[in-house]
């Protein structure tokens, strides 16, 4: 499938050519004249890049821009602006706003289509990053719970609690029914556990964090730090960190996690490829 590009662009003449030269390319190309029409577009469709230039009417190419990282804002598409502003203070604007980059007109035919495959080069690279890590995250997962198999054949007791049963927890502020699945990671402080779940409640237990280990379904929990439990579910990313640790970050957590280098350790003698 050919991949699509959103030319917004008001000079006639300038966005035929543009548009003949990515068609020749083998591009399929959405020619809009103004930043409203382009805002509309980038609403109601897909686009794999946008080439906008910035001195368009009814929203200018900045304004385009920053509207697009409102309406696709986990998976924006590469935005390069058509500009014939060179100064400094205005290349500046248009990279904090997330702009990927610049040509500059007059432009040549190579010029801008090496400044797209450049984009889309870099994109490919991200997307096997992605892929690579997901394959990651669920060799981890398939690795603990074979894991936990292999234990709970040889004869080792079963964990008292299961991943879809719902436990009563209480602390000085509140009381509620939770299910197991919904804890995103427990950290402890010597006697007490801070218990997180996914919809953002704490709760502080007065229970230290070797219980809940021995007792939270192994297939699904693992202890990465001697004061940290994780809900692997949850991975999305693990990196390699200092001194031969790791660190893990969770759907839903702004911060991410230190696999510590004794716990780093244990693992990789399971999963091969960290």
């Amino acid at each position: 499938m050919p991949k699509s590009v959103l030319l917004v662009e008001d000079d006639e003449s300038l966005r035929e050519n543009i548009a003949l030269i990515l068609e020749n390319e083998g591009y399929k190309v959405t020619k809009v004249i103004d930043g409203l029409s382009a805002v509309k577009e980038i609403e109601n469709a897909k686009y794999d890049l946008v080439l906008c230039d910035i001195m368009i009417p009814h929203y200018n190419g900045y304004e385009v821009l920053a509207k697009m990282r409102r309406i696709s804002r986990k998976y924006p598409p590469p935005f390069i602006f058509l500009t014939a502003k060179t100064e400094r203070q205005d290349m500046r604007k248009g990279m904090e706003l997330g702009a990927d980059d610049y040509i500059t007109k007059p432009f040549t035919r190579d010029e801008i289509l090496n400044a797209i495959n450049i984009q889309f080069h870099k994109r490919e690279n991200i997307a096997g990053k992605h892929k690579a890590e997901k394959e990651l995250i669920e060799e981890i997962k398939t690795k603990i719970q074979d894991e936990t198999i292999r234990t709970l054949k040889a004869g080792e007791k079963k964990n008292n609690l299961k991943y879809e049963e719902n436990i009563f927890l209480s602390d000085s502020n509140k009381s509620d029914f939770i299910k197991i699945r919904n804890i995103l990671y427990l950290s402890a402080s010597k006697d007490y556990t801070k218990i997180i779940t996914k919809d953002g409640k704490t709760y502080t237990i007065r229970k230290p964090l070797k219980t809940w280990e021995s007792k939270l379904p192994k297939e699904h929990f693992m202890r990465i730090h001697r004061s940290t439990i994780i809900n692997t579910e949850y991975i999305e990313k693990v990196e390699r960190w200092f001194n031969y640790s790791h660190r893990v970050f969770l759907k839903d957590v702004k911060d991410f996690f230190i696999i510590s280098q004794r716990y780093s350790r244990k693992f990789r003698k399971s999963i091969t490829k960290l």
